[in-house]
């Protein structure tokens, strides 16, 4: 506070238990009873260093006004002088919005706050400013509220600031399909006065007939601190497209209204006498409300909710279809003239610009230009394209070698007596007239005026521009591009100059959910975000397109079209693979593809995906995908790709625990179905799939400037599919020619000395994996980097070894009946392994050296391995072998990395 002039304000007739303290100030709630307050100021109010005391306090004034009015405003002038800015405050606010008082000592009445709006002043807080010269906010001003019975002020529609439907600016209106939002607004329900209760209300939609369409389910409301008076709740109900059916007269809207009832409670379990404690209750019904609400936005009280929805026939989409079909007609209308050689009227221009401004690395698009080469003058056909969304985008039309004025103009297609001189008559956004159109082309005729126009406009006359000829007006109805594309000046356009006009254009999302009937509040607010699926797949369909005509007499009705596309990205991250290995079969390491999906840079995705399934010997997989529009980030559950994605995995599931029956023992030690029914040894072990997806698209600019969809992304399949068989040779051994004899004896006699048992098998394993990455537009096609690469790994092993015969009993589990089952096995096992592999590759690149896209295989020998593995039962509890001596011997080596077995090169494609 300062040490000069009016520092403060005090009151008296006040009720002690109606007077808080209030930021260290006072604050009066009036009531019924205590309905009003006398403040004044004596010397004590004053600044020490106030030179005229006496004439300070008989010059006193005040000032009556709502606190968030003040703060509204003086947030618009931030750096205006206090006088100054009473003074713009006093001159813009309506009269109705303050009050002026003289006199040091002034008597506030219940009256003074709820005169202009009994209702809508009702738990507002304003304040009574005390000053000389102007009022200060910083020092201690005297606070009043007025209060009334506890009650629903209102529960209405609201609207965003361009309304539900943009294209009918039309602030009560919405379309089936959308969701609208709802606002409770209540007075002292619950009493901020009395501690620990809320208000507790359910809130139902119903129709012109009364028929109710939807409820809020229950829904409560609690004080927001000490001096919430008021209190507001949002909520939102979506109209399901099914009202449709039930829409009365397709040539007039429907009406849809809201009705609430609800009653106080304590937020906790209370123990209190039902005698002195009173819970209060109300209902309110929209229908029989007419009063209209405010909100104080920016120095000016806006009308953004409404008792009543007005919903017409057409769905969105419909309007959305329609305003795009009625733009493309008037262009077609309208009529674009193409001209293949120059023209000399001496009003005209030589050049049409379209640029963006704000795109510093965007080359402007010259769409119009009478000094460029035949056949490269006119390109107006070509658009100029931008990704746009809620908010505006500028775009500027620029004239260069404007001349209209102070030169000859015959107004061509122009109203009788109009000019081009008028910027509104070259940039045509309200009027403009077509050529007329002989079914062909547009036929000229010659302008036998022109030479006279050029000497009257200081022309040399030369043997290139001696003659001339013009279009000529139809007898059609001139278009309004303005109407037709809902334009309105200094919101949706500007004309800087003569020369340049600036599109302030903004990409009309469709944010209507179309699926089925949902009833309840909550599940529409869920359902909200679900208006993203519409630009799921990004194409050319979801441009908007906007024109200006641009008309001279040497040029008339070139139309300027510029192609909205919407700012919307997509990534979606992806894996799939198993928790653990199963029967012991699979035969590689698997590496983790968890933060795959971070190698694109992905803005949104960032975390790590993580199978929930952990541990299990099924397969598991998640999915996540993030949607990003205009800003705002958006996780979306994609349940009709969960299905797909659960039914493959429950089909894998499935497959695999069908083909175990070949294995030769059962996971619990007992034989197989193979083994019992005499087949040979034979092991499946099929490598379920270990994949890492990532996808990301959006709208984007190619190498032409062109908006195209680009995809970015890449796949890792590590393996993807993966087969490894296991063949046993011993029953083999007999029918192979000459040796098989022998070598079946000498198996048999190895056995019965040893008594062990002897095994030879032949393993084959086939793990396709891939590696691909991707970036990806229509114009460029696939980006000049990275290599795409797919491969197949063999691996061929001889195993042989020999087991004992000498067998133990172990206990694997115990009947209802008190019965332990046991599992034979063996005490010791020597085993050798001999294992060979090659690696099969296949990659597609782009050689940046000779900018040539190529392709190149390759055959790579591993190398080859004797491992030699003996081991012992470690427990005579369960089933578990320790390695007692493993040796490996390397027989062949790897290829060298530079030196495969074979390369065909890069073979340029």
């Amino acid at each position: 506070m300062g040490t000069v002039g009016i520092q403060k304000a005090l009151v008296k007739n006040v009720n002690v238990k109606t007077t808080k303290n209030y930021g260290g100030n006072v604050l009066v709630e009036l009531i019924e009873d205590h309905a009003s307050l006398e403040a004044y100021v004596d010397e004590t109010c004053l600044g020490a260093n106030t030179q005229k005391p006496k004439k300070t306090l008989e010059n006193v004034r005040w000032l009556l006004i709502r606190q968030h009015v003040w703060t509204n405003y003086r947030s618009l002038y931030p750096t205006m002088g206090k006088q100054e800015f009473f003074d713009t405050l006093i001159n813009s606010l309506d009269s109705k919005d303050y009050k002026l008082f003289n006199g040091n000592e002034v008597k506030i009445t219940k009256e003074d706050i709820l005169s202009q709006s009994p209702i809508g002043n009702l738990g507002a807080i304003y304040m009574l400013m005390p000053y000389n010269n102007f009022p200060e906010y910083e020092i201690g001003n005297v606070y009043i509220v007025a209060l009334g019975k506890p009650q629903i002020l209102y529960t209405q529609f609201k609207f965003p600031k361009n309304g539900y439907i943009p294209l009918e600016h039309h602030d009560r209106r919405a379309t089936y399909g959308q969701t609208v939002n709802v606002e409770v607004y209540t007075h002292l329900l619950p009493d901020c006065r009395s501690q620990g209760k809320q208000f507790d209300f359910e809130v139902e939609l119903f129709n012109e007939s009364g028929e109710v369409l939807s409820k809020s389910g229950l829904e409560s409301l609690k004080c927001d601190g000490e001096y919430s008076y008021n209190n507001r709740h949002k909520l939102s109900f979506l109209i399901d497209i099914d009202w449709q059916k039930k829409h009365v007269d397709k040539t007039k809207d429907e009406k849809f209204y809201l009705r609430i009832k609800g009653r106080e409670r304590f937020s906790q379990p209370s123990i209190y006498d039902p005698d002195r404690v009173v819970f209060n209750e109300d209902e309110y019904n929209s229908k029989e409300d007419s009063s209209n609400w405010m909100r104080f936005e920016r120095g000016k009280w806006v009308y953004d909710s409404s008792g009543v929805l007005l919903v017409p026939f057409d769905t969105f989409a419909e309007m959305m279809g329609r305003f795009e079909t009625q733009k493309n007609n008037t262009i077609q209308y309208i009529g674009d003239i193409k001209y293949t050689k120059r023209e000399f009227d001496p009003c005209g221009y030589s050049k049409i610009t379209i640029q963006d401004k704000e795109d510093k690395e965007r080359a402007p698009l010259v769409i119009f230009d009478e000094t460029a080469l035949s056949g490269e003058m006119d390109k107006t056909d070509h658009i100029f394209s931008i990704i746009a969304g809620d908010e505006r985008k500028d775009i500027t039309i620029t004239l260069d070698g404007l001349q209209t004025k102070n030169q000859f103009c015959q107004g061509l297609l122009l109203d009788e007596g109009q000019k081009h001189t008028i910027p509104k008559n070259v940039f045509q956004v309200e009027k403009v007239y077509s050529a007329f159109h002989d079914g062909k082309f547009y036929p000229t005729y010659r302008d036998d005026e022109h030479q006279h126009q050029q000497r009257e406009a200081g022309i040399e006359i030369t043997e290139a521009n001696k003659h001339d000829t013009d279009v000529r007006k139809s007898d059609k109805a001139a278009a309004n591009p303005s109407a037709v594309q809902q334009w309105t000046e200094g919101e949706d356009y500007e004309i800087v100059s003569d020369k340049e006009i600036t599109l302030k254009l903004r990409y009309l999302y469709n944010k209507t959910f179309l699926e089925g009937s949902i009833q309840n509040s909550s599940i529409a607010r869920v359902a909200d975000n679900l208006w993203l699926f519409r630009y799921f797949w990004l194409s050319e369909k979801l441009a908007q397109t906007y024109f200006v005509p641009i008309s001279t007499c040497r040029y008339p009705n070139q139309i300027a079209k510029i192609r909205l596309f919407p700012d919307i990205e997509w990534e979606v991250a992806f894996l799939i693979t198993v928790g653990r290995a199963y029967s012991g079969k699979i035969k590689y390491s698997r590496e983790r593809l968890n933060l795959y999906h971070q190698n694109f840079s992905f803005q949104y995705l960032k975390n790590d995906l993580k199978v929930e399934s952990e541990e299990t010997n099924n397969l598991g997989w998640t999915l996540k995908a993030k949607a990003f529009e205009n800003g705002i980030e958006h996780e979306i559950g994609i349940e009709s790709i969960k299905k797909v994605i659960d039914a493959a995995v429950y089909a894998f599931n499935v497959t695999r625990e069908s083909l175990e029956v070949f294995n030769p023992s059962n996971n619990d030690g007992t034989p197989s179905l193979a083994v019992s029914r005499g087949v040979i040894d034979l092991d499946f072990a099929i490598d379920p799939p270990n994949i890492g997806f990532a996808l990301g698209w959006e709208f984007g600019k190619a190498s032409n400037d062109e908006i195209v969809p680009i995809y970015t992304g890449g796949l890792r399949a590590d393996p993807l599919i993966g087969l490894t068989i296991i063949v046993d040779l011993v029953p083999l051994v007999k029918f192979i020619p000459y040796v098989g004899a022998i070598l079946n004896w000498l198996i048999r006699f190895i056995e019965k000395l040893t008594k062990s048992k002897i095994y030879i098998t032949f393993e084959i394993s086939f793990p396709v994996k891939a590696d691909l990455s991707l970036s990806y537009n229509k114009v460029d096609g696939f980006a000049n980097q990275g290599k795409q690469k797919i491969w197949i790994e063999p691996t061929v092993t001889l195993r042989v070894g020999c087991k004992s015969n000498e067998v133990i009993l172990i206990p694997t589990s115990t009947r209802a009946d008190g019965t332990i089952e046991t599992t034979e096995t063996e005490k010791w096992k020597v085993e050798g392994n001999a294992a060979a592999s090659y690696t099969f590759e296949k990659e597609w690149g782009y050689d940046l050296t000779v900018n040539k896209y190529y392709e190149q295989s390759l055959v790579k020998f591993n190398g080859a391995k004797i491992t030699i593995i003996i081991s012992e039962l470690i427990s005579k509890r369960r089933i578990d072998f320790k390695p007692y001596k493993q040796e490996t011997f390397e027989v062949v080596p790897p290829d060298e990395p530079d030196a495969p077995t074979y390369s065909s090169g890069k073979i340029y494609i």
